[in-house]
């Protein structure tokens, strides 16, 4: 068996092979932008913890599979996530990624569009070298995945854009832009993995809910660290959601069920820090909160629940398929307690 740090180390090995591969030399000003963008003109870049591709990686091998021929795969993956990152700086405008000036800060606009579009358009080239590695029937349902999922991030964040200046969004409209926008990558790459290694009909349809519980949970998370999170740990304001009146999952709720809270954001286009703070309070006496930490809390009783069902996987089961899926929730959530709700 291979272990994640294995994995991991030949994970980065192959991005960076198969990514400059497809970025020459000959043209420095590409070549000099995608290196900027992965870090790999640093010393010490930061990955970060490459969940998408690892957890494809993860899934293989969980199901019996060898990991290590699906690297493209991997590769593919990490492509078209970093290819979102580029639009949604820009889309976002966005100052900095990992540290450092956004692509689009660095190189301007035009440049970083391409940029984007250049790994949009790898990323599907990076795939195919997976075809020859698997019968053409499972290769052919694993990339409708990887197309289906390219599309679904796209149309999320279009649906973001559209609820930044939208009056009203319900909770149900929210939910369905977080599917697409974060779910539908996470639960791809468990797929693909799985489906590369010729699981049934059934099984990858139950991991498709199983992605994307843990897409809906990772981000419902994430608004709620948005207000009540350590910001020693988030490394940002609890003030600066509610200060640019992003429609985040507690407010969305804090909006359909706290008229105190509605009334204030309905009369302060422009929000201060000190009524952000006010109206933090406010979600938190409506218990907004601890609705919040429930929601997170039900997307990972379902998780586990799947994790149950293939308990006795025999000897592939390693368990870093649940390993990795849980670093996405520690040390604020996890697979095995419900969230503390004490802000």
């Amino acid at each position: 068996m291979s272990s994640l740090a294995w994995l991991k180390d030949q994970f980065e090995t192959s991005l960076k092979q198969l990514v400059l591969a497809r970025t020459p030399e000959n043209l420095p000003g590409l070549h000099e932008m995608v290196n900027y963008h992965f870090g790999w003109n640093e010393d010490s870049p930061k990955t970060g913890k490459r969940l998408r591709p690892m957890l494809l990686l993860a899934s293989s091998q969980f199901f019996g599979g060898k990991p290590e021929r699906l690297m493209p795969a991997a590769v593919a993956m990490e492509v078209l996530h970093n290819y979102t990152l580029v639009h949604d700086d820009i889309e976002d405008q966005g100052q900095t990624r990992h540290g450092r000036e956004c692509l689009w800060r660095r190189y301007g606009l035009a440049q970083a569009l391409n940029v984007g579009d250049f790994l949009s358009t790898m990323a599907h080239d990076i795939f195919h070298e997976t075809e020859g590695a698997v019968d053409p029937a499972v290769f052919a349902k694993a990339y409708s995945v990887f197309r289906q999922a390219a599309m679904d991030v796209i149309r999320g964040q279009s649906l973001d854009m559209h609820f930044e200046t939208a009056e009203t969004v319900s909770l149900d409209a929210y939910l369905e832009m977080i599917r697409l926008k974060t779910s539908c990558l996470v639960s791809a790459s468990i797929r693909i993995g799985a489906i590369l290694t010729g699981v049934d009909e059934a099984t990858d349809n139950f991991l498709e809910k199983i992605g994307e519980h843990a897409g809906l949970a990772f981000q419902i998370q994430d608004d709620y660290l948005g207000i009540w999170g350590d910001t020693s740990i988030t490394g940002k304001s609890n003030l600066t959601d509610l200060i640019t009146r992003k429609k985040t999952y507690p407010i969305l709720l804090g909006l359909a069920e706290c008229p105190a809270f509605k009334a204030v954001w309905e009369a302060n286009p422009q929000i201060t820090p000190e009524i952000a703070r006010k109206m933090a309070k406010m979600l938190s006496e409506a218990k907004i909160d601890e609705k919040t930490n429930e929601a997170v809390f039900q997307h990972l009783s379902a998780i586990k629940e799947g994790q149950k069902r293939f308990s006795h996987a025999g000897e592939n089961d390693t368990g870093y398929l649940w390993t990795l899926v849980n670093s996405a929730f520690t040390p604020t959530y996890s697979l095995r307690s419900k969230p503390n709700t004490q802000t």
